[in-house]
């Protein structure tokens, strides 16, 4: 059985990429078993198709969130830092709550969930329970409504689905965001490689004129600024790219190619790779700047990843919708826990607070999933690239850091720079840990007098003191009654030292005189 179709007016909340939010009247056709026509499949095919006018993108810009990201483009100094950690920076943070520019972008979302909250105390006091006024009297409802109200079980069953959802939203884009700076240090990384080994190898063993290496300067800048202007509105950056090809490149051939390029990035890497070809550089290092200048495609193909492909739209519809009917429900099931209060009043700000935090979670999400608009890629390009790397060419054509004429030299004595102290503080140096004591025994055997001429000695000798000199005797007594493990210094031989040899000798003549 087919049921009837009927068309029901719903007000849903359409939230558009760019943060904003409105209330349209959206006709839904709710049907058991429903066919799409082929006027709705052209409308969602449209839908899909949808391009953006660029009357309709100036527009948005007008407004303070696209506005104020130019204001977020922070690079921090060492100052910076000391001041982003300075103790008072909570109080500082609340007393300026005010001025918030996250506030001022949820302005209009946070005004809707004030005003459904003082709509839903107002008829719950005054058509439902009544209410008390400043002088504490109690007066009954004027009507007998039924009441806006709904448990907190809802509420609470609900909270950790939306908490999984902001969450996982807030670490992609974050996520996002610190790829992004990745790409660019990889490019600023880069680019300073590549000059540097540009420059001193082409130096090094060829005669390259100086032209050749301001314009290999000049084509390294010029692809971090053509992968700036990639990744920017072209209401904010097509005139300035312009002026930046007239003034800051020397070649205007090669600007007029930057100017006229559908993928400005790749003719940079062209013009790079050409003026490196043109240096003749030894093969070795041609292959080893080459990988480097590789380096920057595999920058500038990141880049473009995130810049096309955002996070999936569905997942961040359904999100928004989620939150949007989770705070607006939110004062129905706060009206009864505040009972307590004066006619529920202090339930307003309570709402009020909640969906701003909430809200600003999503929306610092939303401002983190595109990330180049908000990364400093213009000080980037000029004070992290374009001067160390201009300032590498100078070191190539002059051999040297570039002599500053305009300065006169002064030369100061030593005394003017190091003056000398006025109190001298002598360190005593600590005394010399003791020395290890010698293994050697303190009372050495004496020396005795050195044999001039070899004992000859029969093994059949019967008398060990008639065979025997008294000097080979003092020696075969050190050799049976040794000193400790030290250096033996016996007198024998020509050295003073007795031999494995004269100690052979000296053991077969007493084994001699003992056997017999």
């Amino acid at each position: 059985m087919k049921f009837p179709s009927f068309h029901v007016l719903l007000p849903l909340l359409i939230w558009g990429p760019e943060g904003s939010c409105s209330f349209l009247p959206t006709s839904l056709t709710v049907s058991r078993s429903h066919r799409l026509s082929s006027t709705e499949l052209f409308n969602l095919e449209k839908l899909a198709k949808k391009e953006v006018s660029d009357k309709e993108v100036e527009e948005l810009m007008r407004n303070y969130g696209e506005k104020a990201r130019v204001y977020r483009r922070d690079v921090f100094t060492s100052s910076d830092w000391i001041r982003y950690r300075r103790p008072d920076r909570f109080v500082d943070h609340l007393l300026n709550v005010y001025s918030s520019g996250l506030l001022r972008q949820l302005s209009f979302e946070i005004s809707v969930v004030a005003l459904l909250s003082t709509f839903v105390v107002l008829y719950n006091d005054l058509f439902v329970e009544g209410f008390v006024d400043l002088s504490g009297h109690k007066y009954g409802p004027l009507l007998h409504l039924p009441a806006l109200q709904l448990p907190m079980l809802p509420f609470t069953i609900s909270t950790a689905s939306l908490g999984l959802l902001l969450t996982f939203r807030t670490n992609v884009s974050y996520g996002r965001w610190n790829e992004a700076r990745t790409a660019w240090g990889k490019v600023i990384n880069d680019s300073r490689s590549i000059v540097r080994m540009g420059c001193i190898w082409a130096r090094s063993y060829n005669n390259i004129d100086d032209a050749a290496l301001q314009r290999l300067g000049e084509a390294v800048c010029s692809f971090s600024r053509t992968l700036m202007n990639r990744t920017l509105p072209p209401q904010e950056d097509s005139e300035r790219f312009k002026q930046y090809t007239f003034l800051q490149i020397t070649d205007q051939r090669y600007g007029q190619v930057l100017r006229n390029a559908k993928h400005r990035p790749t003719a940079a890497l062209a013009e790079i790779t050409q003026i490196l070809v043109d240096f003749e550089l030894n093969p070795i290092h041609q292959v080893e700047v080459e990988r480097v200048v590789t380096g920057l495609c595999d920058a500038l193909g990141a880049s473009e990843r995130i810049f096309t492909s955002p996070v999936p739209t569905f997942y961040t519809r359904h999100t928004a919708r989620f939150l949007a009917v989770w705070l607006f429900a939110l004062p129905l099931g706060l009206y009864a826990p505040f009972a307590s209060t004066w006619n529920h009043v202090v339930m307003i700000p309570v709402t009020i607070v909640i969906g701003l935090f909430l809200l600003g979670i999503e929306e610092l999400a939303t401002q983190m999933e595109e990330p180049f608009s908000i990364l400093p890629m213009e000080k980037m390009c000029e004070a992290s690239i374009r001067t160390p790397v201009m300032e590498q060419v100078e070191r190539s054509m002059y051999g040297s850091w570039k002599p500053n004429t305009s300065i006169p030299v002064v030369i100061k004595p030593a005394e003017t720079i190091y003056p000398a102290p006025d109190k001298v503080t002598i360190i005593e140096q600590p005394p010399p840990p003791p020395e290890e004591p010698d293994l050697e025994y303190e009372d050495e055997p004496p020396i005795l007098p050195t044999i001039s001429e070899p004992v000859q000695i029969s093994r059949s000798s019967s008398n060990f003191s008639k065979d025997l000199s008294e000097a080979d005797k003092a020696r075969l007594r050190m050799y049976l009654d040794p000193p400790p493990p030290t250096e033996t210094r016996i007198n024998g031989g020509t050295g003073g030292i007795m031999t494995v040899e004269e100690m052979n000798r000296l053991w077969a003549r007493q084994s001699g005189s003992m056997d017999s």
